[in-house]
């Protein structure tokens, strides 16, 4: 009698995290990750921008920053996904170790030369030299007089910061503190490379499927929407709005795989990084027949482990706030996989830890109690009802997909 029931109780509660007894837990279907970008090294390079509006000029021709040799031709900004045409539609990447007090600055307008008004056309940056590593922004040209067969101009010269290329064909976060997505749309509006938002605010992000449990103001809510959008392009900053329902962020630097909060503490960065993590090592698992597209049980027993051994560091080291955080987090999945692949839910971390414990024991050298293990014969009547209610929850209609977040 005691082996019958602790199996229909292990069955009864895998059935309410929508997995078989043996099958783990199966999450929605996710296009495939986009590839990571490495970042370039700069360190030797010294990028120049241009910002130079030639309309009412005459045919502009050899653009050049550095020096006047030909070698120094600057390039469009728009022939390279990586540059930020906010900063300019010419650029110019110098490699060069060395540090420069000055950089040359010269071009043609009908044949005609002009140059920098100073030092033979070489423009000093105040406060600040040309040094590798950074980028630099030229504008504000206009004429300042004749000098013989030359013409002279005058400019304004920016540090701008380190090197820093755009953000190309990846997906970015957006954690929705104040749940905007219960009544309007959350919108991403984002420029300065080949990808296009159309007019603001932009374009709509779509639902991650991860759930973020977290502090807004003095208030600890789970199920906090995390959206996402994927760049189908580049781009150099990005600002999130309710759809322009008056609020919004302001300018952010947009980088690859960036995770951008409103509401909430970044504090929980740690947090969506594991669950962004895990959902990137879903894929396709088998079980009673049935085959699951994006499944937990997918994670081999290396991934398995480096997942508990995150949670576990998180929980111990993170303070009460990560700690609550990382167990209370989650991922939406089927609910009830055997008879239904329409209805979801949220899976806690703490959950899935547990179920991969259960595939993979030896992972958890401390033999630590996961929640399948730590339910005794006193816990049966809570098991029905929890079992029933789970049934008449499906009969709902996708009551969890629907569901607002909820305040602990």
């Amino acid at each position: 009698m005691r082996v019958k029931r602790k199996l229909f109780l292990t069955t009864a509660f895998a059935a309410l995290l929508g997995v078989g007894a043996f099958a783990g837990v199966a999450l929605t279907k996710e296009a495939a990750k986009p590839a990571t970008v490495e970042a370039a090294d700069y360190s030797s390079t010294i990028r120049v921008y241009l910002d130079f509006n030639t309309s009412g000029w005459g045919t502009i021709t050899d653009i050049r920053i550095g020096g006047n040799g030909s070698g120094n031709n600057v390039v469009l900004s728009s022939s390279n996904a990586k540059y930020n045409q906010s900063l300019g539609n010419y650029v110019k990447d110098i490699s060069s170790g060395s540090t420069y007090d000055k950089m040359g600055c010269f071009f043609k307008e009908n044949g005609t030369q002009w140059e920098y008004q100073y030092d033979g056309g070489y423009i000093w940056i105040d406060d600040s030299k040309f040094q590798p590593g950074y980028e630099f922004q030229i504008k504000g040209i206009g004429w300042v007089a004749d000098s013989g067969s030359k013409k002279l101009f005058k400019a304004e010269v920016y540090r701008i910061g380190e090197i820093r290329d755009n953000a190309q064909n990846s997906t970015f976060y957006f954690v929705d503190g104040y749940s905007w997505h219960t009544s309007r749309s959350v919108t991403a509006y984002f420029w300065g490379g080949t990808a296009s938002a159309g007019s603001y605010p932009g374009k709509t992000m779509s639902d991650s499927s991860l759930r973020l449990k977290a502090f807004v103001g003095e208030t600890e809510f789970s199920g906090l929407n995390i959206m996402q959008y994927t760049l189908s392009g580049s781009a150099a900053y990005v600002k999130f709005s309710n759809n322009n329902g008056g609020q919004e962020t302001g300018d952010l630097i947009l980088s690859d795989g960036g995770i951008y909060f409103y509401g909430v503490s970044d504090t929980y960065k740690p947090v969506i990084e594991l669950l962004i993590s895990l959902k990137s090592k879903l894929g396709s698992y088998s079980y009673a027949g049935k085959n699951f597209t994006s499944s937990i049980c997918h994670l081999s027993q290396s991934e398995a482990s480096t997942f508990v051994s995150t949670y576990d560091s998180l929980e111990s080291t993170g303070g009460s706030g990560i700690a609550s955080s990382v167990a209370g987090s989650g991922l939406v999945t089927y609910d009830t996989p055997e008879t239904s692949s329409s209805h979801t839910a949220e899976v806690s971390l703490q959950e899935i830890r547990a179920q991969l414990i259960k595939k993979y024991p030896s992972i958890s050298s401390f033999g630590r109690i996961g929640i399948i293990g730590s339910i005794t014969e006193s816990s049966v009547s809570i098991i029905v009802i929890i079992s029933i209610s789970a049934t008449c929850l499906a009969a709902v209609g996708g009551y969890f997909l629907f569901r607002k977040k909820k305040e602990n």
